[in-house]
């Protein structure tokens, strides 16, 4: 049977297994897109051999923004729990093209073996979401290679407004851009919190400055995040120790401090992305990289009690901007 995961794009033909468990789907118990992964996660977490070696190959999906979107999740979820060890993005695409090698002919269980001892994954995470009346139904299939055994969990689906933001499909191969609208809508904030610039209009010309200003309704630790015109993102702000991140309730704060950002080219529309935290967090800094669901939601960590937890925003808001000659 022939399958094509957006996310590396390139198709390939899973094989037959010997050995097949599911959980079935069952009626009137559809949950959303996050709760599933979350749900199916922790399974595979709790139940996979510690230290094994996993493949996360990809999701099918009628749309790519929501097959990256899972596919990142899944990775976040597993690698989070440290409990395996993830093959790096480089070897998955060298195992998609095995796979797709073999499309000319039979996928035997020895051949999965085979994958195994030459790429070194000792499990296969790969799945599928399709649309089922009203909802739609996930399915996670996880391969032990040696074994050719397979444990499959699902799950009903109910759409919201993510999910039908993550159906859209995005122009000019910006999908992380697309990613970022989505996670940093602000749709479901539980309270007021906004992003701006000096400029109501969004309109800049080469050498102009630009200052922010976020506003909260509610006590809480913000960051700041720029995507440029070429879909990558770096946090701006805090980056430092220094920076004072945390802003009051009914509090206007302007960031820089006490600078400006000068606008210069590339020309073109950019984006600011804040997002508000409950708690203080440390800074995990880095230099500009493709937008993905990853990058987005691991900028920070909180340090407790010699714990470490990533965390997502509580609110989040965005603002669009045009830079130009």
């Amino acid at each position: 049977m022939k399958k094509c995961f957006f996310r590396l794009g390139i198709c390939a033909m899973l094989f037959t297994l010997s050995c097949v468990s599911q959980a079935p789907v069952k009626a009137g118990n559809g949950v959303t897109l996050d709760e599933a992964l979350s749900n199916i996660a922790s399974y595979f977490v709790e139940n996979l051999p510690a230290n094994a070696k996993i493949a996360l190959l990809g999701v099918e999906s009628e749309a790519q923004l929501l097959s990256d979107y899972i596919f990142e999740e899944l990775w976040i979820h597993f690698e989070d729990s440290a409990s395996f060890v993830m093959v790096d993005r480089q070897n998955l695409e060298l195992i998609q093209k095995e796979l797709a090698y073999q499309l000319s002919g039979a996928v035997s269980d020895e051949s999965a073996q085979s994958i195994g001892k030459q790429f070194g994954p000792q499990t296969l995470v790969y799945g599928k979401i399709t649309r089922l009346g009203g909802e739609y139904r996930l399915v996670i299939h996880v391969t032990d290679v040696e074994k050719a055994v397979t444990s499959i969990r699902s799950a009903a689906v109910i759409p919201d407004r993510r999910f039908a933001a993550l159906l859209e499909k995005p122009s000019g191969g910006m999908a992380g851009v697309s990613m970022a609208n989505v996670l940093y809508s602000g749709m479901d904030n539980p309270w007021r919190f906004t992003v701006q610039t000096d400029r109501s209009s969004g309109d800049y010309r080469d050498g102009d400055y630009m200052a922010l200003r976020v506003y909260s309704e509610k006590d809480a630790y913000f960051k700041i995040t720029h995507i440029d015109v070429n879909g990558s993102a770096q946090m701006i702000y805090p980056v430092s120790p220094e920076d004072n991140n945390f802003i009051k309730a009914g509090e206007t704060r302007q960031i820089p401090d006490n600078t400006r950002f000068r606008m210069t080219r590339p020309y073109g529309e950019e984006m600011i992305l804040a997002g508000a935290y409950e708690r203080p967090f440390t800074v995990q800094t880095n230099g500009a990289a493709p937008v993905s669901n990853r990058l987005l939601t691991r900028g920070i960590v909180v340090e407790r009690e010699g714990t470490r937890t990533d965390m997502r925003p509580e609110a989040t808001a965005k603002f669009t901007y045009r830079i130009g000659p």
